[in-house]
């Protein structure tokens, strides 16, 4: 009879104890590829958390940036851009420019391709009298807003306006009146007023602001140039700097002067600040949220991977001995069949070889029930079912890790068992019978 046949018959002989034995295995290298799954499953997801929260912080900026940029351009501009020859001590004594500039330059900023601003509205203004109500108004003629016309993500799909803008140009024949202006003359949204001559409908009447703004009336630029005598001309551009990082403060004079070298930018710095501030605080949340993300499940992977350090060796060595015990049990109660084989000329090598045969096939299935059950184990614990991932677990190279190690460990725990049931005096084994 074959070896191999001989050791079928033995398996099959003590089915008892070799279901232990496999038990023993299967649990000793579960506890292997269980905690090796684990701790990878455990790495991945931690991975994957981290590249959602770097995701969800992205969309958590772009849309604070929006929030930012619609409560910024409802704040109003904060730039204002004046000919370089204009005092600054008369534009606070006068209490508007009073040099004059093309208006062609704000067209020029608008394809100039600049990155830090936006809205562009260019402005006639001056303090005149209102003749026929003997009222003195701040006069404000605009074409309306001017775009900067390679930002095309807020313009419209003719990339000629914006969807939202600042300030919307004031229709034909209309005109805006401030809040001040409207209390005083009893004027309403609809009505009719004569000015210079002409006759307007009273189009829009602004918000109280508690500033200038109230005592001022908008009208079309070329309207203002007309009455004013100042064709093709503006004395102020007024725009909205975008810049979210405030350490960039001052450096839109720079890209301005690039493309017009003879004006002077004014900012509202406190508007271009606050926002900056609150878009770094909100960006420094997000990034501690996700540090301490990562420090926590740092900290529970070097704990699993402490725990597991120290209980794969007493589960292997458990087995180990389970299994040396069992075989050395098999081997004593077995002492008279292996005499009659060594007595009709059976080979020691044989009688080692059947043994150990047993123990290393115990090994090969025990591995292959454990490599299954710890995997499935190891993705469970680790979430991974939740994310699709089990099957993802199953691997070669950890299969015959899970084979190598079961058997070396069953070799290892039956060797002695064998070598004593091989060693042994034949006659020595019938007598005892």
């Amino acid at each position: 009879m074959k070896p191999w046949q001989l050791i079928q018959k033995e398996i099959c002989y003590r089915k008892t104890g070799f279901g232990i034995g496999l038990l023993c295995v299967a649990i000793a290298i579960a506890s292997l590829t269980g905690a090796l799954t684990l701790l990878r499953v455990y790495e991945t997801r931690t991975s994957e958390i981290l590249e959602e929260r770097e995701r969800e912080t992205r969309a958590e900026m772009d849309r604070l940036e929006n929030d930012y940029r619609r409560i910024m351009r409802d704040l109003g501009h904060n730039v204002m851009i004046l000919h370089e020859d204009q005092s600054r001590s008369a534009l606070r004594t006068v209490g508007h420019p009073d040099t004059f500039m093309p208006a062609d330059y704000v067209y020029q900023l608008g394809h100039g391709g600049i990155e830090t601003l936006n809205h562009l509205l260019p402005v006639l203004q001056q303090r005149v009298t209102w003749p026929e109500q003997e009222m003195d108004v701040i006069l404000m003629g605009t074409p309306g807003q001017v775009p900067v016309f390679h930002l095309t993500r807020f313009l419209t799909e003719d990339g000629e306006s914006y969807r939202n803008p600042i300030f919307r140009a004031i229709p034909e024949g209309k005109i805006e009146i401030g809040h001040a202006i409207a209390t005083d003359l009893g004027l309403r949204p609809g009505d009719t007023i004569t000015l210079m001559g002409e006759s307007f409908e009273v189009h829009r009447v602004n918000r109280a602001q508690g500033s200038e703004e109230d005592i001022m009336l908008w009208c079309n630029l070329d309207v203002a140039q007309r009455w004013l005598d100042r064709e093709d001309q503006i004395n102020i551009i007024f725009a909205l700097e975008c810049i979210c990082d405030i350490e960039g403060l001052g450096a839109i004079t720079d890209e301005i002067s690039a493309i017009l070298p003879d004006v002077q930018v004014l900012e509202f710095s406190s508007r271009v600040i606050a926002r900056g501030e609150a878009r770094q605080r909100a960006e420094q949340e997000s990034r501690r949220a996700i540090a301490a993300e990562l420090a926590h499940r740092t900290q529970m992977s070097d704990e699993l991977r402490g725990f597991a350090t120290i209980l794969v060796p007493v589960v292997l060595a458990a087995s180990g001995l389970w299994i040396f015990f069992l075989i050395l049990g098999n081997v004593r109660e077995r002492e008279s069949e292996i005499g009659i084989l060594r007595a009709i000329g059976v080979k020691e090598s044989v009688i080692a070889g059947i043994f150990l045969g047993k123990a290393i096939g115990m090994g090969l299935v025990g591995a292959l029930i454990g490599y299954v059950a710890g995997v499935l184990a190891g993705a469970l614990g680790g979430g991974g079912v939740a994310h699709g991932s089990v099957w993802g677990q199953f691997n070669l190279t950890l299969l015959a890790v899970a084979l190598l190690v079961a058997v070396v460990l069953c070799a290892a725990a039956g060797w002695v068992p064998a070598m004593l049931a091989a060693q042994r005096d034949p006659a020595d084994m019938l007598r005892g019978d």
